[in-house]
C-alpha cells in the first residue's frame, strides 16, 4: 500500500506497477528473496512492498511501506495477517486475491485501506506468487501503488463530466459539438429529444436532415466558410421537431483556440425564437399601423423629448417627422392642459394614464383641440409618454354653437312668453266677456304661431317682409282681394318680424271691424320703401280708404298699446294717424344691410337687387 512518495523518487501510473513487477518477478526465487541484493532492491522501491506467508501473514514491508501506511519503524508488523492491515470490509477481497494468486499465479485489485494514522488512501495491488524448487509457494510478492491523488483526479473527471452533462442536457437551449473540420461528433439530449432523431443518425453532416429544405443551402454554404476561416457564425432558420412541425432558431457556433490558435474544437448552440419571432412580426405590423394611422400618434422619452410622431400627427399639426423628433411635445405644440405639467407628471406617475381634452396650436397657428390620452410605459430604466389625440375641434364648434343656440332658445321663450303674456293681460283689459277674450287671444297668438312657424323655417335667421305681410293678412281675413301691396321684397330680423307681426295683426283686425275692410268697397294699400343710410330703415306706411269715417277712439284699445309702446323701441318706432278717410299707421324699422346682401335683396353698388312691386288686390 502507498502514502505519499518520497522526496526525488519518479511516481508511475498504475499500469507502470504490473510492467516493473513483471521484470522482477522471474529473478525473485525463495534464495534470492532471502539474497541480501534482492532484499535490497525491495527496499529501493518506491511502493509499498510486502513478502507475505502462505498462510497470509506478513514476513517483510519495506522502508517505502511503512513510510507510505505512516507506520513507525518500532511497530511489530511481521507475523500480521496481511488482511487485518485492511478495513474489515475489504478482508474478504484480500483472501480472494491471495487465492486467485495461488491459482493463477497472480491476481490484481484496488480498495480503500487508511494508513495507521487514519489518512485514507487508494491502493492498487498485484499479487504475484513465488515458487520454491519444489513448485510448492514459498511467499507472496505483494505491490501496493498509492493512487489516492489519481482517484481523485479520476473522480474529479467523471463528477466534472456529469456536470457537464447535466448542464447541458438541460439547459434551455440546444447544444452541439464539431471537429475542426466540422465533423458533428455531439448533441445534447434536448436537441436530439426535439428533433427525434438518435445521436448516431446526427453525426457528421446527419443533423441537416432537419434543416428545412429552402434554407439548407444557404445554411451549410455560410457554416463551411465560418469554419474555413475560423470565424465566429450565427444565423437563423427554422428546423423540424419530431413533430414535423418547424420552429425558428438562432444558431450560433464559437471556435475553440489551442495555445498555437489553432481551432481544436467548434461548440455551437442552437436557441428556440420562434415566439420572439412572432412577437417582432407583429411589433413591427403594430408600429407600421401606428406609423400610417391618421390618427394623431406619438410617443415621447420624459427626458429626451420625442421619439415617434406618425403621419397622423404630421397631418394634424403641419410638421414633418424631423421637425419633431426630439422636441418636447408640450412645447413644439403648445398644448395647454387644465392642470400644471408638474401635476400632470405626478398623475401619471400615481395612476399610468390620464384623459382629457386640451387645446393645441399647429404649425401655421390654426387652434386645435383634440381628446388626448397619456400612458405612462418604463422600461429599461426610462420613462415614455404614449399620448393619443383625436382632433375634436369640430365637435368644440358644434358645442358653442349649441351652447349659443340654447341660449340664444332660452331667450327667445322668454321674449315669447313675455309677449303671451302681455297680450294675454292687454286683452283682458280690453274684453268685456269671456268669449271676446278667448277669440280675440286666439286671433293674436295665432297670429304670433305663424311668425314663429316662419322664422323657424327660416332657422330663426329672418323673414321675408312681403311674406311676413300677406301671411298675417291671410291669417286675419282670409283673403287678398281688398289689399295692395307694393315694394321691393326685404330682409326683417327675428325680433323686429314677431313686432311688425302683431302690429300688422292689430291692424287687419280693426281694419276688418271697424275700418276699410269692413265695407265690400273699403282697401288698404301697404307700402314700403327702404331708407339707406349708415343703417338701413324699412318705412312702411298702411292707408285705409273706403271705409266708415273715422273719429279717435275714446279708449285705447291693445292694438293702439301695442303701437304707442312699439313706437318706443330703438331699433321699431310706430305712429298712428286717425284720418277720417281712413286709419293711417306709419312704421319705421332697421335692417342689416350684410343680410340683404347675402340674400339679394342688395346690390351694394346699385341699391336694390330686384323690384317685387306689385297690386295684390289686383
Amino acid at each position: 500500500m502507498n502514502a505519499t512518495k518520497p522526496p526525488g523518487v519518479a511516481t508511475a501510473t498504475p499500469i507502470a506497477t504490473h510492467s516493473a513487477q513483471a521484470a522482477v518477478s522471474p529473478a525473485l526465487t525463495p534464495a534470492a528473496v532471502r539474497d541480501g541484493v534482492a532484499m535490497a532492491l525491495l527496499e529501493a522501491s518506491p511502493d509499498c512492498v510486502k513478502l507475505i506467508e502462505p498462510d497470509g501473514t506478513v514476513r517483510f514491508l519495506n522502508r517505502a511501506g511503512y513510510s507510505l501506511m505512516e507506520i513507525d519503524a518500532g511497530s511489530a508488523i511481521q507475523g500480521k495477517r496481511w488482511s487485518e492491515l485492511w478495513p474489515s470490509e475489504a478482508a474478504a477481497k484480500i483472501e480472494s486475491a491471495l487465492e486467485t494468486a495461488r491459482t493463477a499465479g497472480s491476481a490484481r485489485f484496488d480498495g480503500v485501506c487508511p494508513t495507521a494514522k487514519g489518512t485514507t488512501k487508494w491502493w492498487d495491488v498485484v499479487v504475484t506468487v513465488i515458487r520454491a524448487e519444489s513448485g510448492e509457494i514459498d511467499c507472496f510478492l505483494c505491490v501496493s501503488r498509492d493512487i489516492t491523488a489519481w482517484k481523485a483526479a479520476e473522480e474529479s473527471l467523471t463528477l466534472s463530466e456529469q456536470r457537464f452533462r447535466a448542464l447541458a442536457d438541460n439547459m434551455a437551449q440546444f447544444a452541439w459539438m464539431a471537429y475542426p473540420s466540422g465533423y458533428t461528433f455531439w448533441h445534447n439530449q434536448r436537441w436530439l429529444d426535439y428533433t427525434g432523431i438518435s445521436a448516431v443518425e446526427a453525426t457528421g453532416n446527419g443533423w441537416q436532415q432537419v434543416i428545412h429544405p429552402d434554407y439548407v443551402d444557404r445554411v451549410v454554404s455560410e457554416l463551411a466558410l465560418a469554419l474555413e476561416k475560423g470565424d465566429p457564425w450565427q444565423d437563423t432558420y427554422p428546423i423540424r421537431g419530431a413533430d414535423g412541425e418547424y420552429r425558428w432558431f438562432l444558431s450560433s457556433a464559437m471556435p475553440l483556440r489551442n495555445e498555437q490558435g489553432a481551432v481544436v474544437l467548434w461548440c455551437g448552440t442552437d436557441t428556440d425564437i420562434t415566439e420572439q419571432r412572432r412577437t417582432s412580426l407583429r411589433l413591427m405590423t403594430k408600429q407600421r399601423v401606428i406609423e400610417l394611422s391618421h390618427e394623431a400618434l406619438l410617443v415621447w422619452d420624459v427626458d429626451e423629448g420625442i421619439i415617434l410622431f406618425n403621419r397622423g400627427c404630421e397631418e394634424l399639426y403641419g410638421y414633418k417627422k424631423g421637425e419633431a423628433l426630439g422636441a418636447t411635445a408640450a412645447d413644439l405644440l403648445k398644448t395647454r392642459y387644465p392642470l400644471s405639467r408638474e401635476a400632470l407628471m405626478e398623475r401619471l406617475a400615481a395612476e399610468g394614464s390620464w384623459t382629457g381634452e386640451v387645446r393645441q396650436f399647429s404649425n401655421d397657428g390654426r387652434e386645435i383641440w383634440v381628446d388626448s390620452r397619456l400612458e405612462l410605459i418604463r422600461t429599461g430604466g426610462r420613462q415614455f409618454v404614449c399620448e393619443t389625440n383625436r382632433d375634436i375641434s369640430e365637435r368644440r364648434k358644434a358645442d358653442e354653437v349649441r351652447n349659443l343656440l340654447v341660449g340664444e332658445l332660452n331667450h327667445r321663450v322668454k321674449n315669447t312668453l313675455a309677449i303671451v303674456q302681455s297680450i294675454a293681460a292687454q286683452t283682458g283689459r280690453t274684453s268685456g266677456t269671456i268669449e271676446q277674450f278667448i277669440g280675440r287671444f286666439n286671433g293674436r297668438v295665432q297670429s304670433l304661431s305663424s311668425a314663429h312657424h316662419m322664422l323657424t323655417e327660416a332657422h330663426w335667421s329672418g323673414a321675408s317682409l312681403r311674406e311676413l305681410i300677406t301671411s298675417q293678412i291671410a291669417v286675419s281675413a282670409g283673403e287678398l282681394q281688398n289689399v295692395d301691396i307694393t315694394g321691393d321684397d326685404v330682409f326683417v330680423p327675428p325680433q323686429t318680424a314677431l313686432q311688425m307681426t302683431l302690429m300688422l295683426h292689430e291692424l287687419t283686425t280693426n281694419a276688418l271691424k271697424h275700418g276699410s275692410l269692413s265695407r265690400p268697397q273699403g282697401r288698404v294699400a301697404i307700402s314700403w320703401t327702404i331708407k339707406r343710410g349708415e343703417v338701413p330703415r324699412i318705412i312702411l306706411v298702411w292707408t285705409e280708404r273706403g271705409g266708415p269715417p273715422v273719429t279717435p277712439p275714446v279708449a285705447r284699445g291693445f292694438g293702439t298699446l301695442l303701437l304707442e309702446r312699439s313706437g318706443k323701441l330703438p331699433h321699431l318706432k310706430a305712429w298712428l294717424e286717425f284720418d277720417p278717410k281712413g286709419v293711417v299707421c306709419r312704421i319705421e324699422a332697421d335692417v342689416t344691410e350684410s343680410d340683404q346682401v347675402e340674400r339679394g335683396y342688395f346690390n351694394p353698388r346699385q341699391g336694390l337687387a330686384h323690384s317685387t312691386s306689385r297690386n295684390s288686390g289686383s
